[in-house]
């Protein structure tokens, strides 16, 4: 064979390979999710932990099973303490600003087991201290049925504002709406597999319905939030015979949309990612480049995973391919007043709600 004819060849198998290559490539390229950019390379940062070991900047022993997140429009951050029953607040760096909040347990005795908690921008859900009528800035929903307050009157303590703990109530969860011009609190109870409701004088109300017929029995709201003019609902599934605690596991949970006047809107997703859902946030940019994001967070698996505004599933926050895993993930909070809009903060109970921790992720680049 003559030099040009194998130089030829050797172009011709150069090309062929080359071909074989691209194909392989465009094959492989059409099986990765096209949002990776989107979900990928978030770095996890620590702010407070009860103990040292979660490499957390700052430690407050007060903080253990870290559940909600509220901030006031001037910065501080507020969190639920649940083991111990109390508030903490922090700055955007975790710093500690003032003393912990005690929330009590029913009747203003002993300590209470916060869950939820909410920031009162309102004139309404005034409270009761001594004989003082005062303000209420931060309301938390508790695991023993009650919804308790606080305001700048009542000092290092809140108040009890509404008890349904004689029916048995149990709230994981609460959020605030308007319904028809007036305030209301939604409380998510999850013993009673209920939405309870609450006016602006705390006082319960049976009107809004709040029911959807085809979640399976034995699943009940954990968490209630208001995103846009809606209300977002999840469900866990009970764990019996109490029906305190979720049973969690691969596929248990739903999401409901709501109107504020607890009429259902739709289902929003079902099963898949779900893991006794809780957090939820809505998120586009900066954040994020999908806009009108919803990120909802498993306390079962510790994933915060992204849906679209249609409740198509997305994927998971990923950090350089690996799905980030939170254990003990309770609550989402972006737009925290003075703190960077890139960031969204965390709180988690880890080691079976034995400690507590409180950070954010970030897009590392």
């Amino acid at each position: 064979m003559s030099k040009r004819s194998t130089l030829k060849k050797n172009i011709l198998l150069t090309k062929e390979f080359a071909l074989v290559c691209a194909l392989f490539m465009l094959v492989a390229g059409c099986k990765k999710n096209p949002h990776d950019f989107i979900l990928d390379n978030y770095q996890q940062t620590n702010l407070v932990a009860d103990v040292t070991g979660y490499g957390a900047a700052q430690i407050d022993p007060n903080l253990v099973n870290a559940w909600g997140i509220a901030a006031a429009p001037s910065g501080p951050i507020w969190l639920s303490s649940n083991e111990p029953g109390l508030s903490t607040i922090y700055d955007k760096t975790g710093a500690t600003l003032r003393p912990p909040v005690t929330i009590p347990g029913p009747g203003n005795t002993g300590k209470g087991a916060p869950t939820g908690v909410v920031f009162n921008g309102t004139t309404d859900f005034a409270i009761m201290w001594g004989k003082t009528v005062t303000a209420s800035r931060f309301i938390f929903a508790t695991e023993d049925g009650t919804l308790a307050a606080w305001g700048p009157g009542t000092g290092n303590v809140a108040v009890i504002a509404a008890d349904r703990s004689p029916w048995n109530a149990l709230y994981k969860g609460l959020t605030m709406a308007n319904d028809g011009g007036n305030n209301f609190i939604y409380a998510a109870n999850f013993r009673g597999g209920t939405i309870d409701v609450f006016d602006k004088n705390f006082q319960y109300v049976t009107t809004k319905p709040f029911h959807d017929p085809a979640i399976p029995p034995g699943f009940a709201p954990f968490n209630i939030r208001l995103i846009g003019d809606k209300l977002f609902v999840t469900y866990a599934k009970q764990k019996l015979p109490e029906k305190k605690d979720d049973d969690a596991g691969p596929g248990n949970g739903y999401v409901d949309i709501y109107r504020t006047d607890g009429v259902l809107v739709k289902r929003f997703a079902s099963k898949g990612a779900l893991n006794s859902p809780w957090g939820m946030v809505e998120s586009g940019s900066p954040f994020c480049n999908l806009n009108h994001a919803i990120l909802i967070g498993n306390f079962g698996d510790g994933r915060i995973n992204m849906y679209d505004d249609n409740g198509k599933f997305v994927g998971p926050l990923s950090s350089w391919g690996k799905p980030i895993t939170i254990e003990g993930l309770w609550a989402l909070e972006n737009n925290v007043p003075k703190a960077d809009p890139k960031q969204l903060f965390f709180t988690a109970g880890p080691a079976d709600e034995s400690h507590g921790l409180f950070g954010y992720l970030m897009k590392s680049h």
